[in-house]
């Protein structure tokens, strides 16, 4: 078992060097307004309940998500998967796209990963995460902090209903 510092973006929001280096110009960025940070979240926590994973701590921020889990490592690619397959296909139903053909993109494909080593690492990684929303100047939000709450390790699931996979 480890503990991993995850993160992941929306479709668009991040530029990497290779697409400077070629001239790619991705197109518009997908930004989350609040309710659909809190739909998210909720959905994200729902599979988190019914799966049993254990997350230390967990942040949205209008175009990325933080996340700290405990799991086995080979494991770490499903779950990523699933938490982002999951919600992205929530996030359509809620938005009225329909599954055929759609060419709307949530997530980038890829996700951030860092291995927690020490004490002090995980202490230092769970309290940029906890803080990040305040880093980036977005506004609290009560109902995104309760669901938040509901959604790491050791606080229960009172107030979410099972989410069918």
């Amino acid at each position: 078992m480890g503990i991993y510092h995850i993160t992941w973006a929306t479709h668009n929001s991040r530029v990497s060097e290779r697409m400077i280096k070629y001239g790619i110009w991705p197109g518009e960025p997908v930004l989350l307004d609040s309710e659909s940070e809190l739909f998210i979240t909720i959905t994200i926590a729902r599979i988190v309940n019914h799966k049993g994973y254990r997350v230390h701590a967990y942040n949205i921020c209008r175009d990325h998500v933080h996340l700290i889990i405990e799991c086995a490592e080979k494991e770490l690619p499903g779950i990523i998967r699933l938490l982002k397959g999951k919600s992205a296909q929530r996030y359509k139903e809620y938005c009225g796209f329909t599954r055929g053909g759609n060419p709307f993109h949530l997530w980038t494909q890829k996700y951030g990963r860092e291995n927690i080593t020490s004490d002090e690492h995980y202490y230092n990684a769970v309290h940029y995460v906890v803080n990040n929303r305040e880093k980036h100047g977005l506004p609290d939000n009560e109902g995104l902090r309760m669901v938040i709450r509901q959604l790491v390790a050791g606080h229960g699931s009172k107030g979410l209903q099972p989410l069918a996979l």
